[in-house]
């Protein structure tokens, strides 16, 4: 189950049902570039689902038919996602060259409402700065054990290179499904008791992602 929302959720979704997912969350991507071109940090922001949102909020102790927060809410309410459990990498996965990309941990949280759904953002700071142009930058957006249902935003965008653009690649839908049905089918038939507990990691079958196009000319 995913760790990012520090048990605010946890209890909440005890009461739920083995279907997956539970959550579905909406990610827009800040790229930012130095004056060298280099990738130095990525912004992440989540839009969490209405009813996700509700949980959250009233196990806060914060109405959640709020139309909007009190400054002392939204201090309270920014960076309720980012206490991490160890090993948790946040849902972003970057590859540049085919390799993981490392990214440090969230900074910068801060949190809003916005008609009725949290949006929560937080800053990954690139390890290693890269070059899009000198190799395949691709990022993908998804939790291993699709919990959580990760879209990416068209909004996300690429700040401090003119040169580049994005693209957005969507998974193979019907593929995804028959590789989750052959592993709950082997799951069932091997005699698992929880199928909540024992879900496959299949979230990386369904997860959208960007890849980087530059050019010298910008086109």
């Amino acid at each position: 189950m995913r760790g990012g929302l520090a048990g605010l959720v946890l209890a909440c979704a005890a009461t739920a049902t083995a279907a997956h997912p539970h959550e579905f969350v909406e990610a827009r991507l800040i790229f930012d570039f130095d004056g060298g071109g280099h990738l130095q940090q990525i912004g992440v922001e989540w839009r969490y689902d209405a009813f996700t949102s509700m949980l959250i909020l009233g196990d806060m102790g914060i109405d959640p038919a709020a139309e909007a927060l009190t400054p002392e809410e939204e201090a309270q309410l920014s960076g309720f996602d980012t206490n991490w459990i160890p090993g948790f990498n946040g849902d972003l996965w970057p590859y540049f060259a085919g390799d993981p990309l490392p990214v440090g941990p969230p900074q910068a949280a801060s949190a809003r409402l916005e008609a009725g759904e949290i949006v929560s953002q937080h800053w990954r700071r690139v390890e290693d700065g890269v070059d899009p142009a000198a190799g395949d930058l691709v990022v993908q957006v998804y939790d291993p054990e699709y919990y959580v249902s990760y879209t990416i935003s068209h909004d996300s965008r690429i700040e401090g290179r003119g040169d580049c653009r994005l693209r957005f690649f969507g998974p193979d839908l019907s593929a995804a499904e028959e590789r989750l049905q052959a592993a709950l089918d082997e799951l069932i038939a091997g005699g698992a008791a929880d199928l909540e507990q024992d879900f496959p990691a299949v979230g990386r079958d369904f997860a959208e992602e960007l890849r980087f196009d530059c050019t010298a000319s910008g086109d």
